[in-house]
């Protein structure tokens, strides 16, 4: 895993997304957010920070970030193939997941399937697709 990026986004957009991970973020809401960057424009999920942007750390659940991937591929259909790296920031480590814009729509194996789209206040949330 490389360190490359050497900093955090300002704040979270379209592409991009924070979660924290201080009491380890449940497996399936982390899918669901992956799967609602790949059905807009793709971007990075930063696990580990908090909403205003302080890196917080992983859970130890999430230490290994191989496993990362292989998880949110088996939970996805078609697979989510993503890139996580390892990011640290003043001793604090943190998982950069890149999400690549796919080409056709993913959901959950459950049938799940979200979009990302600005509220009213400018901040990104994640909707149903058929939620329109």
């Amino acid at each position: 895993m490389d360190n490359s990026v050497n900093k955090l986004p300002a704040r979270e957009s379209m592409t991009v997304e924070f979660k924290s991970d201080r009491s380890g973020f449940p497996d399936d809401d982390l899918v669901g957010a992956l799967i609602c960057l790949a059905n807009t424009k793709g971007g990075e999920l930063w696990l580990g920070v908090e909403d205003d942007g302080m890196p917080s750390g992983l859970h130890t659940s999430h230490n290994d970030l191989f496993g990362l991937s292989d998880l949110i591929a088996s939970k996805t259909t078609p697979p989510l193939s993503v890139t996580v790296t390892l990011q640290i920031f003043s001793g604090i480590e943190v998982a950069r997941i890149v999400v690549p814009k796919s080409n056709s729509l993913i959901a959950t194996v459950d049938g799940v399937c979200l979009r990302r789209r600005l509220k009213h206040d400018g901040t990104p949330e994640c909707i149903t697709v058929d939620n329109e």
